[in-house]
């Protein structure tokens, strides 16, 4: 008994330094900071604390000890450090995670075949502490972002603290600008961004956009390099004002599309949000935020490859034809309504009526019909969704 622990001891230091190593590789923000260069022993560099976790994660789980008061100190001090730092929400929530993954493959691949025991002990005992420390390291991280006023980034561990319905007991006091922002419900928005990725100064520029108020009406947070999630208290409408300040500041196309959810159950809300995004058309200003009502039968189609591709085949046809996706397009979001249609189009209702005409002789199915708007209405949708034409 006692090897596992043993082991995991005696790897401390090639452990840290081959999480240090992922770090930097994995999250970029890491090599582009002055915490590179901190001493091997300052327990605020990379290096210094990752021995630090690790040495006191193996010298307490035997004995079944939780972190002790001076240990939460030396993990919220870390967590300040980076703040202080400037290392932005998503590099640290990203970090966390990796570290996370990191030390459970440490522990698994130390064990033996007779540490049955042990790693239940180890596994136990990390996974009860592993949230102490998190929350720990967090706590810290708010008071530095607190401490350099550095709303954007407060905002930001906000936002994804009640997305990740976590307890917000780390973000206290919350920052006076944003408390009328904690709220019961809220309408979570996701802004998807195809590939490139977006630059760090961009996604920055994008939130400042969406704070830039008296009063902040909406909480921002990078999930993603290509992905902005958005908290909004209000309605849809509300919601799409602040989402098109942040498109106008991004200058490409994206997609949009939310679903309400009560706080303390936001985790699925996003979920649902994100899938909805998936599938939302491409556009660099949105004419709409979509919910889930607008796209749940885009979502079915997406899920199902065969029956997509079989309507990728069937939309093709759609190419035959003057700007007939943009015409149907438009023609199904104003409710097939011709003068509505025709105006957003900036062309007169009669080349609205011959486009019609073109697309029902290129498909065989009247747009009008009930046939015509299932299917032309899904492949239109399928085809805007797209990063490149079918």
């Amino acid at each position: 008994m006692g090897e596992l622990f043993e082991s995991l001891r005696e790897q401390v230091d090639d452990s840290a330094r081959e999480a240090v190593s992922a770090y930097l590789r994995e999250i970029p923000e890491y090599g582009q900071t002055p915490i590179v260069a901190a001493k091997r022993d300052d327990q605020a560099g990379m290096l210094g604390f990752a021995v630090f976790i690790r040495s006191r994660s193996f010298a307490l789980a035997p004995a079944g000890l939780p972190l002790g008061e001076q240990d939460l100190s030396t993990i919220s001090s870390a967590g300040r450090r980076r703040a202080e730092l400037g290392l932005t929400v998503l590099a640290q929530h990203r970090v966390l995670g990796l570290h996370t993954r990191l030390m459970l493959q440490e522990i698994h691949r130390a064990a033996g075949p007779d540490d049955g025991d042990d790693l239940l002990r180890m596994v136990g005992w990390f996974g009860a502490q592993g949230v102490r420390a998190k929350r720990a390291y967090l706590h810290g991280y708010a008071d530095g972002v607190s401490r350099s006023r550095r709303l954007a980034a407060r905002a930001e561990l906000l936002a994804r603290t009640l997305l990740a319905d976590e307890p917000l007991e780390p973000m206290q006091p919350v920052e006076p600008r944003l408390e009328a922002l904690v709220a019961p419900r809220y309408v979570v928005s996701v802004l998807r961004i195809p590939n490139p990725p977006v630059p760090e100064q961009t996604r920055s520029a994008m939130v400042e956009a969406i704070l830039d108020t008296p009063k902040p009406a909406a909480l921002p947070a990078w999930l993603e390099p290509g992905e902005l999630a958005l908290l909004t208290p209000g309605d849809r409408s509300a919601a799409l004002r602040h989402l098109r300040s942040a498109t106008a500041v991004l200058g490409r196309a994206c997609q949009v599309a939310c679903a309400p959810g009560e706080s303390g159950r936001l985790a699925e809300t996003l979920t649902l949000a994100r899938k909805a995004a998936l599938v939302a058309p491409l556009e660099e200003r949105p004419a709409r935020l979509h919910a889930v009502a607008d796209l749940f039968v885009e979502m079915a189609v997406a899920n199902a490859p065969e029956i997509d591709a079989w309507l990728a085949a069937f939309a093709r046809r759609l190419a035959d034809g003057p700007d007939l996706v943009s015409t149907l397009h438009a023609y199904y979001r104003h409710d097939m309504n011709r003068v509505a249609a025709s105006a957003a189009l900036g062309i007169h209702p009669r080349t609205l009526d011959y486009r019609l005409q073109r697309a029902r002789k290129v498909t065989g199915l009247s747009p009008g019909s009930t046939l015509g708007v299932r299917m032309l209405s899904t492949a239109v949708a399928r085809l805007l969704a797209r990063e490149s034409p079918w």
